[in-house]
């Protein structure tokens, strides 16, 4: 019997009889980008800014997709809980939007850590390890990124599935 898989939105179904319909979600692939140099250039260790786009996991790592936002991180430091950025790598993800920070992103396969998400704030007292979307870059000595609603929306909209039950891949290159 042969195979067919139709693509319609976000939907992929593959038919292999009329009878039987498997359906799955397109993942919603995100990639990160840390700028390099930055703690340097700032003459601090207090925050890294990295830009997140959104893009097609099967494109290759030089061609990067649509950029949503800027993103605010603590240092690497070791991978050490409250006080570090999450290592370069891919992390499967899913929607939250229970308690008071609303809709957001939370990471799994974080090792020891857990709950990071990509949350709303603006400064590095906002995260304790989770990533912080913005419309902006680091605006002055203490490393805040500016407009975290508008950007968790842009997400969100680029998201684009109202169940909430779309799985999400970041990707994090250092």
């Amino acid at each position: 019997m042969r195979r067919r898989t139709v693509l319609c939105g976000l939907v992929a179904a593959t038919f292999s009889s009329p009878s039987l319909v498997i359906a799955q979600f397109t993942p919603f692939a995100l990639r990160l980008v840390r700028r390099t140099g930055w703690e340097e250039l700032m003459g601090r260790n207090k925050c890294v800014i990295g830009d997140l786009y959104h893009s097609d996991p099967s494109f290759p790592i030089s061609d990067l997709g649509t950029k949503l936002c800027n993103v605010l991180e603590l240092p690497y430091r070791n991978n050490i809980n409250e006080i570090s950025a999450i290592p370069a790598g891919q992390y499967e993800g899913f929607i939250r939007t229970d308690g008071s920070r609303g809709w957001r992103i939370e990471l799994k396969g974080t090792g020891s850590r857990e709950h990071i998400q990509l949350h709303v704030g603006n400064r590095p007292k906002d995260t304790i390890g989770c990533l912080l979307p913005g419309t902006g870059d680091a605006s002055d000595a203490s490393c805040t990124i500016a407009g975290s609603k508008a950007a968790i929306q842009t997400i969100r909209d680029s998201y684009a599935d109202s169940t909430n039950k779309r799985p999400v891949v970041l990707s994090v290159q250092a």
